[in-house]
This record gives C-alpha cells, structure tokens and sequence, in this order.
C-alpha cells in the first residue's frame, strides 16, 4: 500500500465512508478508490481535489492528501510563510552558486526528516486502530 493510499484509507474511515460511497460521491467507478488504496493506481490531482470534496476534508487533509500523491499543497505560499526556515531551504536548494554536491545532500537530509515523519504517522495510525480494537 502506498503513503496515499494508507492515508486516503484512513481519512475514509474516519469518516465511517466505504469505499463505494466514497466513489458514488465523487463520481468515480466503485472499483476506483479500491485500487488508489491498494497502491494499483495513482490519483491525478483533479482526483485528489474530488476525494477531498466528497470527504468534505479540511484544508489542512486535503493538502496532507496532495502531498502524499505527490502534489504541491493548494496554498504553497501560505506553508511558506508559516515556514520560514521552508522558504530559505527553497531558496538554497535553488540557488546555482552553492556547489551541486551541498544541495543534494540538503535533499538527502529533507528525504531522511519526511521519512521520519512518514513512519511517526504510521506509527500513529496504528495506535489508533489498536486503541479503538
């Protein structure tokens, strides 16, 4: 299962939606939000913004939802300024004159955190779903 599929899967259940409600409210064939879960299929973000629509998700979800799609958040620049420390390493990360080797291990370093992140949100879930058993 892929980091969208987990999170769509537990947004849903959140909401006490099944898979073929989910599908009927935002238009999609039953089978459809089955396979985005399983990892078969990746959303497109006219998709993603569907899913997000018939879960009436809050910003924040649908953002987490188009991040783990592979999609920028609908509010970059707001990110940005809650984040400053963001807008620098955006900044650094594209700036020619610092030698190519820096910026990738900048890259290297973001990977490791957002990895990091990925497993303390799985981890998460599963306390959770083990607390509600």
């Amino acid at each position: 299962m892929t980091e969208f599929g987990q999170l769509l899967k537990s947004l849903r259940e959140r909401r006490g939606v099944s898979q073929s409600k989910l599908a009927e409210r935002a238009e999609f064939d039953h089978s459809y939000v089955s396979r985005l879960e399983g990892g078969a299929r990746m959303p497109t973000r006219d998709a993603v913004d569907r899913l997000g629509d018939a879960m009436d998700l809050s910003e924040g979800e649908r953002d987490m939802l188009l991040a783990a799609a592979g999609f920028l958040p609908r509010d970059f620049a707001k990110i940005l300024s809650a984040e400053p420390v963001l807008g620098e390493v955006f900044y650094l990360l594209s700036d020619e004159q610092i030698p190519a080797e820096y910026r990738e291990n900048m890259r290297q370093v973001l990977h490791l955190l957002a990895e990091q992140a990925r497993i303390a949100m799985q981890i998460s879930t599963l306390g959770r779903v083990a607390a509600a058993a």
